[in-house]
């Protein structure tokens, strides 16, 4: 049994998982994070598993696809899959599964954090006074604001954005979403939500996060229009691709206090570059892609990939499937 590794995590950290899901010792863990893509096909002819990679370093590409001789599964070890070619593992039959709901919670605590610290201006306050400036008595003209009473919205309803409406409960927001699916009267009671559509959600919303899949249709969904639509005393969020924001616009936005502040934990390029438009400004707290990136949320990953794996081994049908 073959294992091409294109994670940042060297397999032997897998084998001993694998062993005592399978009782199987013959099994060879190539690593290859970053490997070229002749690389990557030489080793994908004979491999049975291929290990993606969370990081989207090392793309899963056609050629890849079409050598795979005898592939059973490609097993992502995160939620977003962007980097694979999905069209080419469907056209050669190859299963592809991720991990969905491993990091759920950590990305809800790391969206309602970043929500708190930008409405409590945290960043700002805790430099100033890091240099010995008392802000106490500019604390008007700050603007520090509870979220308590905000209209809260959340673009995309999916596993992610169901935690942050569950943790949101507790904070007495007036919930909206928009999803191009809309929930039932049930779920709507529950989360206490509104549904809303793409363009009154902005316009009401004291705080947006973004929780949307990164799709043809909703690349560049925050653009600058998009924005426009938004009060300037608002909050916006992204922890889901950084593509999904029109990151020139945003910045401009910010700069011209169109917008009051935002966050981010993923950015169209990463790392970013060392002229990336966010770099510098004051009202933007910046994260490095870690929002899901627990310890907790490391180990639910690793169990469920090495579960996907011993069921391989097993000959039994994976879980989590994407394409199935």
């Amino acid at each position: 049994m073959k294992i091409l590794n294109t994670a940042p995590l060297p397999g032997v950290l897998f084998r001993e998982g694998i062993k005592a899901r399978t009782r199987q010792d013959d099994v060879t863990i190539v690593d290859a994070h970053r490997s070229a893509e002749d690389f990557l096909a030489a080793h994908v002819v004979d491999a049975d598993i291929l290990l993606g990679d969370y990081t989207g370093a090392t793309p899963v590409t056609r050629v890849i696809a079409q050598a795979a001789g005898k592939l059973k599964l490609i097993q992502q070890p995160s939620v977003g899959y962007n980097h694979i070619d999905m069209e080419a593992c469907r056209d050669y039959g190859i299963p592809v599964a991720n991990t969905p709901g491993a990091n759920d919670i950590g990305v809800a605590e790391h969206t309602i954090m970043l929500a708190l610290a930008c409405l409590k201006k945290l960043t700002y306050v805790n430099a100033a006074t890091h240099t010995g400036e008392w802000l106490f008595d500019r604390r008007r003209e700050i603007g520090i604001f509870e979220i308590n009473g905000k209209t809260y919205g959340l673009l995309g309803m999916g596993r992610t954005a169901r935690a942050v409406a569950e943790r949101l409960l507790a904070f007495g927001v007036k919930l909206l979403y928009y999803d191009i699916v809309r929930l039932t009267a049930e779920e709507e009671k529950k989360y206490e939500a509104a549904y809303a559509c793409f363009e009154e959600l902005l316009k009401s919303a004291d705080v947006v996060s973004i929780h949307l899949p990164l799709t043809p249709a909703t690349k560049g969904i925050i653009d600058a229009s998009a924005l426009a639509l938004m009060k300037p005393t608002a909050v916006l969020i992204n922890v889901s691709r950084g593509p999904l924001v029109d990151e020139n616009a945003l910045a401009a936005a910010l700069r011209s206090k169109k917008l009051a502040m935002a966050a981010a934990d993923v950015y169209g390029q990463e790392p970013p570059p060392a002229d990336h438009p966010f770099f510098g400004l004051p009202n933007i707290i910046l994260t490095p892609h870690l929002a899901g990136s627990t310890l907790e949320s490391g180990t639910r990953i690793i169990n469920m990939v090495l579960d996907n794996i011993g069921r391989i081994l097993r000959g039994e049908k994976p879980l989590w499937l994407i394409n199935s």
